[in-house]
């Protein structure tokens, strides 16, 4: 029987249809992969919080998967903040929340860099802050060993020796009670990455004073940084390693 027009025209769409849906399946990618989730930046960070030359607070913030969750911090006045983020492949650290005691919320912005240092700024109402660090372990089993040992350490201001005192790593990390030059004991406490860097802390006895250090341990034992005080105060930490 011969094939009516509209047959014909029925036909040809109908292959058309038929064409297209073949190569629109093959063209469709399919996803059989689940999406791949930032891991290169995980690990333990310590981490200093610093105000228009004012030391804030010192933190242990832990990166799982690309993400900080819900973790908290506590500053030189005894308040408490919510920390949660965010790093993208290329290092780019968003902490998405800051939410402060009065329920206000703080961006910040940073970096991490190939060899685990950790940069970037934030600001609080009128002030210019900044938060730096470093990646203490990717595995909380691993041992610092390599920098332990008794060092002679010294607080400088302008020029003055404002404390010098003995401090012991073990394991990597400080917990020693340390005297300055007015006889007043306090607590100083730290950590050291694989490669020297080393941040401490430490609260005096007003429980609302502190200071952060941030410096390196050299490959001779020597010891070099910078000191900030919760009064706005600066100066140089140097020291050396005198026993094992």
């Amino acid at each position: 029987m011969p094939v009516t027009f509209s047959q014909s025209i029925f036909f040809k769409a109908l292959w058309f249809v038929i064409v297209f849906f073949s190569f629109s399946c093959k063209e469709a990618p399919e996803i059989t992969q689940p999406i791949t989730e930032v891991s290169q930046y995980d690990g333990s960070y310590l981490i200093s919080f610093i105000c228009d030359d004012t030391y804030m607070a010192n933190a242990t913030i832990d990166i799982l998967k690309g993400k900080i969750d819900a973790q908290n911090i506590q500053n030189i006045n005894q308040q408490k903040f919510v920390v949660s983020g965010i790093v993208d492949d290329n290092g780019k650290l968003q902490f998405t929340t800051i939410k402060t005691p009065d329920q206000k919320f703080v961006e910040a912005d940073g970096f991490i860099s190939g060899n685990g240092m950790i940069k970037g700024t934030y600001q609080v109402a009128d002030r210019n802050c900044e938060f730096l660090g470093f990646c203490f372990t990717k595995n909380k089993k691993d041992i610092i060993t390599q920098y332990d040992g008794v060092y002679q350490l010294h607080l400088l201001s302008e020029g003055d020796q404002i404390a010098s005192f003995k401090a012991r790593i073990e394991n990597g990390e400080f917990n020693n009670v340390i005297e300055n030059v007015n006889n007043n004991s306090y607590t100083i406490e730290g950590i050291v990455s694989k490669d020297g860097r080393l941040i401490l802390k430490t609260m005096f006895s007003n429980i609302n004073r502190g200071l952060t250090v941030i410096g390196y341990i050299q490959n001779n034992g020597s010891v070099k940084g910078i000191y900030t005080t919760s009064t706005g105060k600066k100066g140089a930490f140097s020291g050396k390693k005198i026993d094992d």
